[in-house]
């Protein structure tokens, strides 16, 4: 009997811009696990969520971020199905638990605080952070949904301004990141060392900062349960700060190996020993 491999597509809500590009990393995957002979489907996040397909699945190709297809992927998870991300994984990418998250890995990575928006603001907890010197504001859940949900602002009054304006877009948290000094990168990696490159948006990376980044970014994808992940970090000669991290990104610029990669690393992954599932 042939094993069976699920994909699950991104909720339109949470790719914004990017619908066809995160369709398109997950169809590339199916497509390589298909060349395994492994059985493939492909659903969206709500039939996903409702029903009852995907119950045989051997392995589970999750790029969906709502709650309700959260918990029927830990379901499956329980069953012993191998998913790609985990549904905690997945969670763990929501801002409130992102930044706690990379700064308990120890990896470099900026100061950063949860704030809730309402009137009046907590400011006695921000001591951690320079305000003068530049904050980026980020919506406290999901990553950013829109281009209002990250802001960069100096100064207090700046930002007492920044966050009645997420409290009016109902935003109830924040999350408020010190910025870090240098140029954009964006790195793509898939763990168990199948993959990693990082592409410079700007001037250049050293292949000692390269390296450095990489394992930095292992050790977060780690602490994280990720196994398909990407980021952004600030490159400043040769130091690095990790500023974002997201739960299987769309791999546009490295589409092709990327697929690759995540398809060895699922197949791995299925062929570890698993506990059996948990009985009621």
């Amino acid at each position: 009997m042939k094993r069976r491999a699920i994909g699950i597509y991104r909720e339109v809500e949470f790719s914004p811009g990017k619908v066809d590009a995160d369709a398109a990393i997950l169809d590339a995957v199916l497509a390589e696990l298909a060349t395994h002979g492994i059985e493939t489907e492909a659903f969206d996040a709500k039939t996903f969520a409702a029903g009852t397909a995907a119950a045989d699945a051997e392995i589970i190709l999750a790029m969906c971020q709502s709650e309700s297809a959260l918990r029927r992927l830990a379901e499956l998870e329980s069953a012993g199905a191998v998913a790609v991300n985990s549904a905690l994984a997945i969670r763990n990418c929501y801002r409130d638990l992102l930044g706690t998250g990379l700064l308990r890995a120890r990896v470099p990575s900026p100061e950063g605080v949860l704030l809730a928006t309402a009137a009046p603001f907590d400011m006695r907890r921000l001591s951690a952070l320079d305000l003068d010197a530049g904050v980026f504001v980020k919506r406290g859940d999901l990553h950013a949904l829109g281009p209002d949900d990250v802001q960069q602002v100096v100064g207090r009054a700046a930002l007492t301004t920044t966050l009645a304006d997420f409290a009016r877009r109902g935003i109830a948290m924040v999350y408020l990141q010190q910025a870090a000094a240098g140029h954009t990168v964006k790195f793509y990696g898939v763990s168990g060392s199948e993959y990693f490159n990082v592409i410079a948006q700007e001037g250049e990376v050293s292949e000692e900062v390269a390296r450095a980044l990489a394992e930095a970014a292992g050790v977060a994808a780690t602490a994280l349960g990720l196994e398909a992940w990407g980021g952004d970090a600030m490159v400043d000669g040769d130091r690095f700060a990790i500023v974002d991290f997201n739960d299987w990104p769309s791999f546009s610029l490295v589409r092709a190996p990327a697929a690759r990669a995540i398809a060895r690393r699922a197949l791995k992954l299925l062929g570890r020993p698993r506990p059996a599932p948990a009985h009621p």
